[in-house]
């Protein structure tokens, strides 16, 4: 069963939107504790797949159990394989990388400005989900809530890992550019994108893992294998149908601003079990994230 649903209108965010966004923006913000504890003992290439292999059985489960089926049609297999490397194997590779050059508070912290390029690829590319006031001044108190954070202890290191950095900004530029293809495809559910992208993604790091990184699965810490089920299970196969639910339904601007949320989460959990400095501004911080989506949905 193939369900159409690409193309429909946006519709106004309801309080279970908000539940999911406030849940995926918690899901996202814990990847990078994850990441940072597993990449150290796996690298980067094998920790990506590895990730992608332990997301991809429980997707294809529920997408049978939900009686979907893969494309039936040309173009969306080419925007699938297309979204598959810029929404999972690029993007994953490089915040892995940079896991190993920065802390995960600042990666939380620089991928919270993905709603800024979220804004403006969804009003270039979509009819429907363009810039508004209210948008944009949510947008901008979310952004200072983010600076608050920035601006304070989380930032100190980042200059001198700039490599790190600019890793992380390019994923998220890849993770604005796959979002707004989602809503460019023509009759796949949710579940099927979802699995479709873990397929094409393992497919294309298998041969580069042996080649890269030489697996020694054996040698892995009980933190790092269970940090690997978790980026797979949690981050990745919740992560992404909550992601391309939320797209689909309430739009990409919308579902960026779990972004805001995410570094909260991201700051807040590094310091807890990796002892990574802790701003005192995180909770002023909180409360103009949590107006920023107050003021976002006003006039939508």
């Amino acid at each position: 069963m193939t369900i159409a649903v690409a193309n429909g209108q946006i519709r106004k965010p309801t309080l279970s939107d908000a539940l999911l966004l406030v849940l995926m923006g918690f899901v996202w913000g814990s990847a990078f504790l994850a990441i940072k504890i597993a990449v150290v003992e796996t690298g980067p290439v094998l920790l990506v797949f590895l990730r992608i292999l332990t997301a991809l059985a429980p997707l294809w489960i529920y997408m049978a159990w939900r009686g979907a089926s893969f494309p039936d049609n040309r173009f969306d297999w080419v925007l699938l394989i297309a979204m598959s490397l810029l929404n999972t194997v690029i993007p994953f590779f490089l915040l892995s990388w940079a896991g190993l050059h920065i802390s995960s508070g600042v990666m939380a912290l620089i991928m919270g400005l993905g709603p800024l390029l979220s804004l403006v690829v969804s009003h270039v590319s979509t009819h429907d989900d363009r810039f508004s006031m209210s948008k944009l001044m949510g947008m901008l108190i979310g952004l200072a809530g983010l600076v608050l954070i920035i601006g304070g202890d989380a930032l100190g290191g980042v200059t001198a890992d700039l490599l790190g950095d600019l890793a992380v900004v390019v994923a998220i530029t890849c993770y604005a550019v796959a979002s707004a293809m989602v809503r460019k495809v023509r009759s796949t559910s949710k579940e099927a994108m979802a699995t479709v992208n873990m397929i094409v993604s393992a497919a294309v790091l298998a041969p580069i893992v042996f080649l890269v990184e030489t697996p020694a699965l054996g040698s892995l810490s009980t933190g790092a294998v269970i940090s690997i089920l978790y980026l797979g299970v949690v981050t990745t196969g919740i992560g992404y149908l909550l992601r391309f639910h939320l797209v689909l339904t309430v739009g990409q601007t919308y579902m960026s601003m779990a972004s805001y949320i995410m570094p909260v989460v991201g700051v807040g959990l590094g310091t807890v079990f990796l002892a990574e400095p802790l701003s005192a501004n995180i909770i002023l911080a909180l409360a103009l994230v949590l107006a920023s989506f107050a003021v976002a949905r006003v006039g939508r």
